[in-house]
C-alpha cells in the first residue's frame, strides 16, 4: 500500500470508527460534566469556550493533542489558561463553559485555532453584513447539475443555499479547486470547475464525485466513495506530491465544516 492509500485508508477507518452515520456525524453533543475525566476522549482535537452576547459570539479554543489529559489540567487550574476565560462573569460553574471537539489530529485543530480563535463574530450574519462587510461564511448552493460555493454574502439566502461558515480561506480554496479540476482531467474523470472572484461552481461532472464534494462542503464528510476516488486517482497519477496536499486541504475544509456545525448548534441549545 502506497502513501497515497495509507493516507485514505486511515482516514476512513477514522470516520467509520467516530463519524459513521453522515447525518450523525455532523453534531458531536458534549457530555455532561462528571467527576469521571475519564469519560473524554484520549484523543487530539480542540477544547473551547463559547462566549455568546445578544449580537455577537467568540469562540476562545486551546489546541490539545489529548483532550482527557488537558481538560484534566484546565480544570484543576483553570486560572493557568487565561486565553480559555473561563473565570470570566459571575458564574463559577466553569466547567460547564469547557467543550471538547474531536478532531482526525492535532493539525487539524491548530488550523482550526488559527482560522476562528478569539474572532467576534455576528449570530445573525445575514442581517448585519452587508456588500461593504460581506460577511465571514462561504455559502453551498444546490443545483440541477452541480453546487455552487460563494465566498462571500453576494448570494441570496434560499431554500436550496446552505450557510457553511467561516471554513477555508478564499485564495487558498481557488488554487486547491484548480489542482482538483487538473488531478481529475489527468486521471481521466470528468469535472467541470469554474473558478470566479467571489465563487466557484462544479458542475457537468461525474455524479457521483459532485455528490462526494457536496457531502463533504455540506456535512464536513469525507466518504467511502471519496477515499475510493483518491485510491484511483493514486493508481492513475505518477506524482503523488499534489495528489497528498489535495487530499489534506479537504481534510482540513470536512473538519472546519464539522466543527462549525457544532457552533452553531451549541449556539441555539445555550
Amino acid at each position: 500500500m502506497d502513501c497515497i492509500e495509507l493516507m485514505v485508508a486511515e482516514t476512513f477507518k477514522h470516520f467509520h470508527e467516530n463519524f459513521s452515520d453522515a447525518e450523525a456525524s455532523t453534531v458531536q453533543v458534549v457530555p455532561e460534566i462528571s467527576d469521571e475525566v475519564n469519560e473524554y476522549p484520549a484523543e487530539p482535537g480542540l477544547l473551547y469556550h463559547l462566549q455568546k452576547s445578544a449580537s455577537l459570539f467568540v469562540i476562545r479554543t486551546l489546541v490539545s493533542k489529548n483532550i482527557r489529559d488537558d481538560y484534566q489540567k484546565i480544570v484543576e487550574n483553570p486560572e493557568d489558561y487565561p486565553s480559555l476565560r473561563l473565570l470570566d462573569g459571575e458564574s463559577g460553574d466553569f466547567e460547564k463553559k469547557l467543550r471538547f471537539f474531536m478532531l482526525e489530529n492535532h493539525l487539524q485543530a491548530e488550523i482550526i485555532h488559527d482560522q476562528i480563535s478569539n474572532r467576534r463574530f455576528p449570530i445573525n450574519e445575514e442581517i448585519m453584513c452587508n456588500l461593504s462587510d460581506p460577511g465571514f461564511s462561504w455559502w453551498l448552493t444546490k443545483k440541477i447539475d452541480g453546487f455552487q460555493i460563494s465566498f462571500t454574502l453576494s448570494v441570496s439566502p434560499e431554500q436550496d443555499t446552505v450557510k457553511l461558515g467561516p471554513i477555508g480561506d478564499h485564495q487558498l480554496a481557488l488554487r486547491g479547486f484548480q489542482q482538483m479540476e487538473s488531478l481529475m482531467q489527468e486521471a481521466g474523470l470528468d469535472l467541470n470547475i469554474q473558478n470566479e472572484t467571489n465563487r466557484v461552481q462544479f458542475n457537468e461532472g461525474e455524479q457521483f464525485l459532485l455528490e462526494e464534494l457536496k457531502d463533504l462542503f455540506e456535512f464536513g464528510v469525507v466518504g467511502e466513495g471519496m477515499v475510493d476516488l483518491f485510491k484511483l486517482l493514486a493508481r492513475r497519477i505518477s506524482d503523488h506530491s499534489q495528489l497528498e496536499t489535495l487530499w489534506l486541504y479537504l481534510q482540513e475544509v470536512a473538519a472546519m465544516r464539522r466543527f462549525w456545525i457544532q457552533i452553531q448548534f451549541d449556539l441555539g441549545n445555550d
